[in-house]
């Protein structure tokens, strides 16, 4: 048995990669990345040996594993963290070819992890676990789509099945509502459509947890401020709360599920909480809020599959987290809405770092020409327009 501590291979340098990255180099672990767009931020990091592979998310990325086990070696077996559900599912898909190559948090219950991917599996586990979930229809095809509504109630919400479609979420507010969404949902067949439960961004919360064959070894509690667009968290807290961490736990109990998962859930008018997704085989993209409060869940799964100490575990509220890259008017939205937040808490931002800056300021050369972009673009437009009606 070596005695050198394990490499960690890291799948994907988004914003999120970034963050586990990060997060494992400050914990003393070696991290080795992969990534197929040179463009991202995250390539900048000089807390990662980066690797460019032509794909990270379907089964090319299961010959790259094994040509990077080849060069890294199994003594000892280098650590592997995925961020996306493609990768999950790819992953799990293939995980025989990966057996004595790399450790791997859940390996033991990937048969579990599947059927947790898919939306349309989401209901009958509540129905198991007993909680709550809206009232919701599968749709395989468009035909005669609103008839299959049946006495659902407006406003609707369309969620793909399958990780990664072409949309997260789109709202239905009227049965005359529907054509207007039709194209983009049929790119992404098949979709579940329920009921949407009443309330803003801000009832969102959601429950971590890391386990070890159904033990809980860490757990961490938030609340969401906004999302932009719907479904991606773009501002949340750190806020503990008993509750949310009871039906968590509730929702995953019995599965003997290792690694880390977490349970996103809404709370009604009348203080219900309904389930709306959960997250399963990797960290989610909010992970930044947890290893600013004190969870540093990437940590925690590196030191638990390299068998060595976990890190320290205790939940604080001093960081506020927020995605500036996917909503740049985040910061603005605070001010204007919750600006006591920003004398209570310090900000955590999805880039900025000042040990690691390049990313930062290649996250903000490519948010300012985008903007310049759309700029032009909106300019061209209705000069066009003027011209045309002077014609």
């Amino acid at each position: 048995m070596s005695a050198t501590p394990p490499v960690v291979v890291v799948v994907g340098l988004c914003g999120h990669g970034l963050t586990i990255v990060r997060a494992l180099h400050r914990g003393g672990a070696s991290v080795v990345a992969l990534e197929t767009n040179l463009t991202l931020p995250g390539m900048y990091t000089r807390f990662a040996s980066i690797r460019r592979v032509t794909d990270i998310n379907h089964a090319g990325l299961i010959d790259s594993l094994l040509m990077l086990s080849d060069e890294i070696g199994a003594d000892p077996l280098p650590v592997l963290i995925l961020t996306n559900d493609r990768m999950v599912e790819t992953v799990a898909c293939h995980i025989k070819q990966l057996y004595g190559r790399f450790a791997l948090s859940w390996h033991d219950s990937y048969q579990n992890i599947l059927p947790l991917l898919k939306k349309d599996q989401i209901e009958a586990r509540c129905q198991t676990t007993g909680l709550n979930y809206p009232r919701t229809v599968l749709l395989n095809t468009l035909d005669k789509a609103i008839p299959q509504f049946g006495d659902l109630r407006y406003p609707l919400i369309v969620k793909p099945t399958c990780p990664i479609s072409s949309f997260k979420t789109i709202i239905i507010k009227s049965k005359d509502d529907f054509p207007v969404h039709r194209d983009r949902i049929a790119t992404a067949l098949p979709v579940i459509v329920q009921e949407f439960i009443p309330g803003d961004d801000r009832t969102i919360r959601f429950g971590a947890l890391y386990l070890d064959r159904g033990q809980i070894l860490a757990r961490f509690e938030g609340r969401k401020l906004r999302s932009r667009p719907m479904g991606h968290t773009t501002l949340a807290l750190s806020e503990p709360n008993e509750e949310i961490h009871r039906l968590a736990t509730c929702f995953f109990e019995g599965l003997a599920l290792s690694g880390p998962v977490s349970l996103e859930l809404k709370q009604a008018p009348d203080g219900s909480f309904w389930v709306i997704e959960p997250t399963v085989g990797r960290t989610d993209f909010w992970v930044g809020l947890c290893v600013a409060n004190g969870v540093n869940l990437p940590l925690i799964e590196y030191r638990s599959q390299a068998n060595l100490p976990l890190p320290e575990i205790r939940q604080v509220r001093n960081h506020l987290w927020m995605n500036g890259e996917r909503d740049p008017f985040a910061l603005f939205w605070l001010i204007f809405h919750q600006p006591w937040l920003l004398f209570s808490q310090c900000i955590t931002a999805l880039y900025l770092d000042l040990n690691d800056i390049r990313p930062f300021l290649g996250a903000f050369s490519n948010l300012t020409g985008s903007l310049l972009s759309r700029s032009l673009r909106k300019v061209v437009r209705k000069l066009t327009s003027v011209a045309q009606e002077k014609r």
